[in-house]
């Protein structure tokens, strides 16, 4: 007899998913609810599932634990309610409970990353079957472990290629349940217990690695490198392969160099450390170094289960970073080659498409750049959507609105409005794009479409009031810059925003600036630098310089730049990289 455990808390967006994977494998459903406000013990109830409740203590281990206590079968399957099963791993189940020897089995768990399901991913061995013994049970408040207690019990381990996919880590569910704060909160409370326990400062400097804080990461890992370093761990590569990203990202880049060859010394067939070597020799300009990083990753293939994190550094991550390298280098042929490869082996994957747009572009005339974009499509209003995308982003907005209205012949919703609004926008039939931008009444594009909708009202002298009050009422500190702007625009005096941070409303200021210039509407664009004047931050003429050179406006650039380093003492690497590659161009757009 087979038992799922879960323990669970306002999942009704992905129980039935993760259910729907498994209850025909299982005999059994337990379901621990640990404070669900939402419909999440009814989807568990439809499944057949014994529902148990336990009072929330901050303790995983703890609610795991009390749903093992609560399983009858002898052998018990570990899934989380953003789980699912993979459809062929449902198959070697039940071989795997006919051998009686091993203890638990550990499953390939591929946890999405990023904004949607299939772009990115991120790969974990995890227990996931287990034999249903008293002494068998999870450690750790948080990031809890069961493994410990199995191998420190005799207990005998297998892995198997059986794959779980993991949702829990897309952007949006780790924003709506605002899971960084939770766990941070959870490992300060085991750290203050634990200072030197390896495992927590790995788990903290993660979770301070996803917050973009790499100084902070970088320090938790290098101490959970230090403690664990005569110790056996599962996660020691995954430490280093951090380790090694938040050098590069704190601009170390010999030391990550250093850790990289130490590591691949030391741990040969793990083709993440090569692929990150390939990347850092990229970063420095030496092309044909990272090529043969990346050849090598592909001769070497995915590393073995226990050691994989990054996916797709064998195969079409690969393939991927090299034909960025052959686009950087002028080389077409060979990276359009390395974009089909990596299509190939990641059909899903549409970002590579994009890329392959580019150097279709880049190679060919337009006819026959747009003739072979259209070939790796099926006939379908998704496709039409994504190809419109991909012209609006190559700057040829005709397509654009050619494919975007062939999709809406059969499909509309807040995506296709957006696109073909934008591509309106971008052609200055502003009134045509309000019109699109209205009939969005949600999802991720609404913040854009207001800012849009507002600059093609101002554009063509449009009342703002309707798409002010949608910024008032969910985005405030677009709303409080917009306000600022109509005062600006009708009596063209600027007020400062006010004591409070003003980075959030310096992006939107600049949001607007990069829309202007794009469109070429300079003479408004003009009437908005007087918006920097509302922010006290340091950085804007750096930001500022930036923008200038993004959209081709050398000299403009190089002016602000250099403003930036008298004025402020302020420049970046990314910033020096500009001037210098500023010295021998004369173009400018605008003066």
């Amino acid at each position: 007899m087979l038992s799922l455990c879960m323990i669970v808390k306002n999942e009704e967006d992905n129980l039935e998913r993760c259910l729907k994977s498994v209850y025909d494998v299982v005999d059994e459903i337990i379901i621990v609810d640990t404070g669900s406000t939402d419909k999440t013990v009814d989807i568990a109830k439809k499944f057949g599932a014994t529902v148990f409740y336990y009072k929330w203590n901050n303790d995983f281990s703890a609610a795991r634990n009390f749903s093992l206590d609560k399983a009858k079968g002898d052998r018990i399957l570990l899934m989380d309610a953003d789980d699912a099963l993979d459809e062929d791993g449902k198959k070697m189940i039940n071989v795997l409970l006919e051998d009686d020897k091993i203890d638990a089995y550990l499953f390939e768990t591929i946890s999405y990353v990023g904004e949607e399901p299939g772009s990115d991913a991120l790969s974990n061995l995890n227990v996931r079957l287990i034999k249903n013994k008293a002494e068998y049970r999870f450690i750790g408040a948080i990031h809890e472990q069961i493994l410990i207690s199995i191998l420190n019990h005799g207990g005998n381990v297998a892995e198997v290629p059986i794959k779980v996919y993991h949702y829990g880590y897309l952007s949006k569910i780790i924003k709506e349940k605002d899971k960084r704060n939770r766990n941070m909160s959870i490992l300060k409370k085991e750290l203050k217990r634990d200072p030197d326990n390896p495992f927590h400062n790995f788990n903290i400097g993660a979770e301070y690695m996803a917050l973009g804080d790499y100084e902070r990461a970088y320090n938790y890992f290098k101490k959970s490198f230090y403690c664990s370093k005569d110790v056996k761990t599962g996660y020691t590569t995954k430490l280093i392969i951090r380790m090694i990203i938040c050098l590069n990202q704190l601009n170390k880049v010999d030391e990550a160099f250093s850790l990289c060859n130490e590591s691949i010394e030391k741990y040969p067939n793990v083709t993440d450390i090569m692929f990150l070597k390939g990347m850092l020799y990229h970063r420095i300009n030496h092309y044909q170094e990272a090529i043969n990083c990346f050849k090598r990753c592909i001769d070497m293939g995915e590393p073995p289960l226990i050691y994989r994190f990054i996916t797709g550094v064998g195969g079409f991550k690969a393939y991927l970073a090299m034909g960025e390298v052959f686009m950087d280098i002028k080389d077409f042929d060979n990276a359009i080659e390395c974009f089909l490869n990596s299509f190939r082996l990641n059909p899903s994957n549409k970002a590579i498409l994009y890329k392959l747009s580019n150097a279709y572009f880049s190679r060919y005339d337009e006819k026959t750049a747009i003739e072979k974009i259209v070939s790796h499509f099926d006939v379908s209003p998704e496709a039409y959507t994504i190809i419109s995308d991909i012209f609006f982003l190559n700057g040829k907005y005709h397509e654009s609105l050619k494919f975007i209205d062939m999709a809406l012949n059969s499909l509309k919703n807040n995506i296709t409005y957006y696109i073909k609004g934008r591509t309106l926008m971008y052609l200055h039939k502003y009134g045509e794009a309000v019109e699109c931008f209205e009939m969005i009444d949600g999802g991720e594009y609404i913040l854009d479409s207001h800012i849009n909708n507002i600059i093609c009202r101002l554009l063509i002298g449009k009342d703002i009031k309707n798409p002010m009050l949608s910024l008032k009422k969910h985005f405030i500190e677009a709303y409080k810059v917009f306000f600022k702007f109509d005062l600006l625009l009708k009596k063209d005096v600027v007020l400062p925003i006010g004591v409070e941070d003003t980075g959030t409303y310096t992006n939107v200021i600049f949001i607007i600036l990069d829309k202007l210039f794009e469109i070429q509407e300079f003479e408004l664009f003009e009437k908005s630098l007087n918006m920097l004047n509302m922010v006290n931050e340091k950085d804007v003429l750096l930001r500022l310089g930036k923008l200038y050179y993004r959209h081709g406006a050398y000299k403009l650039a190089e002016e602000e730049l250099t403003r930036s380093m008298k004025l402020f003492d302020i420049i970046d690497e990314e910033g020096m990289i500009i001037l210098s590659n500023l010295c021998g161009k004369k173009e400018d757009k605008i003066s």
